[in-house]
């Protein structure tokens, strides 16, 4: 999306394919920039009638000269059929170093798009070592950094205690997680982590923003572990570059994670984090605000962690600037990158 907003049209027109009728999270902004979305059958539900969809996508006049393909290994199907179709440049981008459902079946479709991503690409990304070795194995690929417009995000030294006070934000020890409610994301260990703060200092509060499938179930768990009080729900926000930095600490106790994009946009802020090892080097800019623990580690170890956080030396806004575009999280670095594959003649 990043890309998509900075794009100049008069070299570069990106449009999305996705896989559900269901109106998602960027369809208005994507619709109100004229932007073109493709919605094509799941392939759960309808593996040939996804095939003549994507098929169609990639046939029609004007042909696309690219086809960028986030999809894990279903990839390796989405640039098999764009090679059939005769598009020349076909990118393959890895994003997750798991499955949240593994099973004989998902490791059998792993080898699969494996071996269609290494026939069907002539590019392969990744935004993490760990990723790219997860979806591709020993085949080379290049790690282009996930880039975002990191310009946007405030800075702890941009705010003021007024602003915080009218965001309703407490003077207390205030913990931030951005991150969808889904299994790998670990919120039910974030409670547990808070219910040790709470023995210790009763002034602690959770922010938790984001929506998912298991919200109501983490409200529920909160109520029973008497967090009620020191769990406040945000929602989905479009605000999160401008919220970050009135907050204390970010928790990111994630079972597994490709990269950790919530992590750079705190650390952007000058937020301290506090995260589990399942993140990669990539997502340390090595400022000091990055911390890492085992998931395996009592929720007291991690509670006693993030009192320790608090006193962190926060870099300064211009010094996090240099070390982003040192990184190549700029998003000028990517466009140049990936504007040279999607130009690809073969």
């Amino acid at each position: 999306m990043d890309l998509f907003r900075n794009q100049d049209p008069a070299l570069l027109i990106h449009d999305f394919a996705i896989m559900t009728p269901e109106k998602c999270y960027y369809s208005d902004e994507v619709a109100k920039a004229n932007g073109v979305v493709h919605v094509v059958r799941n392939p759960r539900e309808s593996l040939f009638g996804h095939i003549i969809d994507l098929y169609r996508v990639f046939t029609t006049q004007p042909q696309y000269n690219a086809v960028h393909a986030h999809t894990s290994f279903h990839a390796g199907l989405c640039l098999l059929l764009a090679k059939i179709a005769g598009i020349k440049a076909r990118i393959s981008h890895a994003r997750n170093t798991s499955t949240s459902t593994p099973s004989i079946f998902v490791k059998a479709m792993l080898l699969l798009g494996r071996s269609l991503i290494r026939y069907s690409s002539t590019h392969r990304y990744a935004i993490s070592n760990d990723a790219g070795n997860y979806l591709y194995g020993k085949t080379n690929f290049e790690v282009i950094p996930n880039a975002f417009n990191y310009q946007l995000i405030k800075h702890k030294s941009e705010t003021t205690d007024s602003e915080k006070a009218a965001l309703g934000i407490p003077q207390a020890l205030n913990i931030v997680a951005v991150a969808r409610f889904y299994p790998v994301k670990n919120h039910a260990f974030m409670l547990k982590v808070v219910d040790e703060l709470k023995k210790v200092r009763s002034d602690v509060v959770l922010h938790l923003i984001g929506d998912g499938e298991l919200k109501e179930e983490i409200s529920r768990a909160a109520n029973k572990l008497g967090l009620s009080q020191n769990v406040v729900f945000w929602g989905r926000r479009n605000d999160v570059y401008q919220l970050l930095p009135y907050f204390d600490v970010m928790l990111m106790p994630s079972i597994t994670e490709g990269l950790g994009v919530a992590a750079l946009e705190a650390q952007k802020a000058g937020v301290p984090c506090l995260v589990s090892d399942a993140l990669p080097v990539e997502a340390d800019i090595n400022a000091g605000l990055f911390y890492k623990l085992s998931i395996n580690e009592p929720p007291k170890l991690w509670a006693e962690r993030c009192l320790s956080l608090i006193e962190v030396a926060v870099p300064s806004k211009e010094g996090l600037d240099t070390l982003f575009e040192q990184k190549g999280y700029s998003l000028k670095y990517s466009e140049e990158k990936f504007y040279k594959a999607y130009c690809y003649d073969g």
